[in-house]
């Protein structure tokens, strides 16, 4: 099909691109659309929300001259055609991004902007407790102050954090100072009994002077709780968290104080940590190992039926022990108990622009001993990260109603402070790429735990029979220089065609011998509130240790990198990469837009600057199919395409015997893991279906959030993508079929071959033909009935196509093809250097 060279001013027109990014996130981007920006650390995408927010009225750029400017005439001449709270979430984003040294400066001129022209009310009340909150921080308590009596209806607890921090005078002196009002306004934000500062000059900050009053009565009881607490290179805050402990009203508990082999000159606030007490005992380690390395010592020495965990800084409410323990003691069935924790500074300030100041404290955890240890063994052994993973081990292991949250008000203050081992990698809608990483990692492995599909859930002390690798940089901390043969880039998030086909070839790669790994990059097709993980199917590979999994940060060196699809290249990271490849290849697995200039996912040059800025590599673009092609050129011209398409491979060995007739009624059905990128697609790839009468439909719904709305049937089995792989699926079937909008470009489906690998007789427009050949029955929408009522009818027609198709799609299709073209890539170019064009 031929596609016009020019519609709608041309494809590569940025607002065009960006239009269709917005159609396709749907109505309900504002948050989403921030948050994954956030998340990337994206400047690019900054152009995305802008747009999104003043729609043709104007631009990013001059919506910052006119907040720089103080200009209110601006935005007010177009108010009625923009959208405040996206507005307001753009100068949220760049708030939280902070990735410009004029970013903070921007971001609050762009409140101010929006507040003068678009009303104080125009922004959500989560955006206007934000801009206090950054004025507090950014431009001091008067200025928040300031803010706060003309903003309505902050949210909870935002609010309040705001107003008694405003009071604190060991904070930056506001006009509402007040010592006396700022200890009666903290304390009762938890409950009683509730602490007070103590007159001791020696604790250097508000932190360490916490103590309660009045502590409450002793609760007796033959059931011990051994609480650990680690701790290296210790400073006042460990006599305060160990000085919490011994207050607690539940009054069997012993205190184990592991050190981490802190070195001499902190044996004298060890001894004085452990003379608190007489049920304080100290384990020294002879060399340093990590947090939780010293917990595990913790879990061995403790004596008591129940364990509690306590980091070396942070302060526990008197009542803490108590209220955790009496729920195990009163259910048998519990195994483990949490609660709330307050984030505090060393000055006792709760503001953290971004954060809830209350919230769920992973340091919390208190556990049966002998049931957890005799189940899960104990906690990973890494340097962070690692009380998440107990937590959901447990959790996998027991199930969800084993563990009970004490709801109550905040039973710990967590302290923040500039040495906080987590300061730097968990920010406001941001994780470190090693912890995200980590995170995808272990919750595949505690789903397979949970089903009963898992080796064991025990883990060993040492360490050692590690189910998952982990990123040397939560081990160890270390940098090492790693060397791969082929990394293949996509955003791993979902499984679309594309994905599905990387996985078979990424299969067989590591089949054949070559050092394979996959590189994440998040793209803006898929929109998010909270961190989505890798995909099951992918995070198998990097678990089974078929294929590892780097980090834009790892210092990398590769022969080959196949960027899988382009739209992952759109809006890219403005994080350092250290990865290195030797050559890129840029796939594209679709057109740039459809043949009617609609649902637009990339330009070639946006691609291009990307792989350059990344990777310091020039990279070539491939094809997918001669559609494609002739689209690539089309649309830019002058980027210089590969000679050969891009392979694609099947391996009809992997399925069941050939089939030797259609059932009675046929089963007919489509994977629609291409579809729903765009609004018409569903609707366009069921239309065929439903004007199919006597025949059992089964559809396979996208790999993404949200649903089919109205798209389906009710008479039809329709599958979630996460409840049967695409294989399990097309073994279902006796007709796939393949009708998307005939405007589409594409003429390879890697769901379709593989239904034809599978030996189904797949229906295909006869554009399709080029591509599948004898493998597939070629009809309009409109024969689609006949055709299969044809087949159905006659077993031996049938079973003389479903033998073709799996001889054909095997043959066309083989591994060997698309393995000959990697090794060809690999072969040494001659005198590359980064950023030199080369030869495919």
């Amino acid at each position: 099909m031929r596609c016009p060279s020019d519609t709608g001013g041309g494809w590569g027109r940025m607002t065009d691109l960006l239009d269709d990014y917005i159609t396709a996130a749907g109505p309900a981007l504002r948050l989403p659309l921030s948050s994954t920006a956030i998340r990337n650390r994206s400047v690019a995408a900054r152009a995305l929300i802008a747009r999104a927010g003043l729609g043709a009225a104007g631009t990013f750029d001059e919506l910052l001259a006119a907040a720089r400017g103080r200009d209110r005439r601006w935005l007010t001449r177009i108010r009625r055609r923009v959208d405040p709270a996206v507005l307001g979430s753009l100068a949220q984003t760049l708030a939280l991004q902070d990735l410009l040294s004029t970013d903070r400066r921007d971001a609050l001129a762009l409140f101010e902007l929006i507040r003068a022209a678009c009303g104080r009310r125009s922004m959500t009340p989560a955006q206007r407790a934000l801009h206090v909150q950054l004025a507090y921080v950014w431009e001091g308590p008067a200025r928040a102050q300031e803010l706060l009596r003309t903003y309505p209806g902050l949210p909870e607890p935002a609010a309040t954090g705001l107003r008694v921090d405003l009071l604190n005078p060991y904070a930056e002196a506001g006009p509402a100072a007040d010592a006396a009002a700022w200890i009666t306004a903290f304390r009762q934000i938890l409950p009683p009994p509730r602490p007070v500062l103590s007159d001791d000059d020696t604790a250097p900050v508000p932190f360490d002077r916490l103590l309660t009053p009045e502590p409450p009565a002793k609760v007796a009881g033959p059931h011990r709780v051994s609480v650990v607490v680690t701790s290296f290179r210790p400073e006042r805050g460990l006599i305060t968290a160990v000085r919490s402990i011994v207050a607690q009203s539940w009054g069997n508990v012993e205190v184990i104080i592991v050190d981490d082999a802190s070195p001499p000159e902190y044996d004298a606030i060890l001894a004085e940590a452990v003379a608190l007490g007489d049920r304080i005992r100290l384990v020294q380690l002879p060399e340093n190992q990590g947090t939780y390395a010293a917990r595990n010592v913790g879990l061995d020495a403790a004596e008591g039926e129940f364990v509690a965990f306590q980091d070396s800084d942070d302060w526990s409410h008197p009542r803490r022990i108590e209220l955790q323990v009496q729920p195990l003691l009163a259910d048998k069935q519990l195994v483990a108990t949490t609660s709330d924790g307050l984030s505090v500074t060393d000055e006792l300030v709760l503001t953290r622009p971004g954060f809830r100041s209350g919230r769920f404290n992973p340091s919390s955890l208190l556990l049966r001993r002998n049931a957890v240890l005799g189940r899960l063994g104990y906690f990973d052994r890494l340097r962070k990260a690692a009380d998440s993973e107990y937590l959901g081990r447990i959790e996998a292991v027991f199930g969800y109603h084993a563990i009970r949250h004490v709801d109550a008000a905040p039973l710990a203050l967590i302290r923040l402070s500039a040495g906080s081992l987590s300061r730097s990698e968990i920010r406001a809608s941001y994780m470190h790429p090693s912890r995200a990483g980590y995170l995808s990692a272990f919750r595949l492995w505690h789903e397979r735990i949970a089903a009963g599909t898992a080796a064991s859930a025990h883990r060993p002390r040492d360490g050692s029979r590690r189910p998952f690798p982990v990123a040397a940089h939560l081990l160890d901390g270390t940098s090492r220089k790693r060397d791969y043969d082929v990394v293949v880039a996509a955003d791993w998030r979902v499984l679309e065609g594309a994905h599905q086909a990387a996985i078979e070839e990424i299969r067989a790669l590591a089949g054949d011998g070559l050092r394979v790994a996959i590189l994440h990059l998040e793209g803006y097709r898929v929109l998010t509130i909270r961190r989505r993980s890798i995909a099951a199917a992918v995070q198998d590979l990097v678990n089974a240790g078929i294929a590892d999994q780097i980090l834009p940060y790892e210092e990398v060196e590769a022969g080959l990198l196949i960027v899988r699809h382009p739209t992952a290249l759109q809006f890219p990271s403005d994080e350092p990469c250290a990865i290195r490849p030797r050559r890129a290849l840029i796939v594209a697995d679709r057109a740039p837009s459809r043949c009617d200039g609609v649902d637009r996912r990339y330009t070639m040059a946006q691609g291009t600057a990307t792989v350059r800025a990344l990777f310091q590599v020039e990279p070539h673009w491939c094809p997918q199919d001669p559609e494609v092609r002739e689209a690539l050129r089309a649309a830019e011209p002058q980027v210089e395409l590969t000679a050969f398409d891009f392979p694609t491979l099947v391996d009809p060995t992997r399925y069941l015997a050939p089939r030797t007739g259609s059932g009675q009624p046929p089963i007919v059905g489509t994977d629609l893991a291409d579809a729903a990128s765009w609004p018409a697609d569903v609707p366009d790839a069921l239309a065929v279906l439903h004007r199919l009468r006597g025949v059992d439909v089964r559809i396979r719904r996208p790999d993404r959030p949200g649903d089919l709305g109205d798209a389906g049937s009710h008479a039809w089995l329709s599958y979630a993508a996460t409840d049967l792989e695409p294989r399990t699926f097309v073994h279902q079937l006796d007709f796939y079929l393949h009708f998307p909008h005939p405007r589409t470009v594409e003429t390879v489906s890697h769901p379709a071959l593989e239904a034809a690998a599978a030996g189904c007789v797949v229906l295909l427009p006869e554009r399709f033909a080029g591509t599948f050949g004898d493998a597939a029955v070629y009809c309009t929408p409109e024969q689609a009935q006949e055709t299969i009522d044809r087949y159905a009818a006659d077993r031996t027609r049938y079973r003389e196509q479903s033998h073709r198709a799996r001889l054909v799609a095997g043959n066309a299709h083989h591994r060997r093809a698309y393995l000959n073209r990697v090794a060809s890539l690999l072969r040494p170019p001659a005198t590359v250097t980064p950023l030199q064009r080369t030869g495919p």
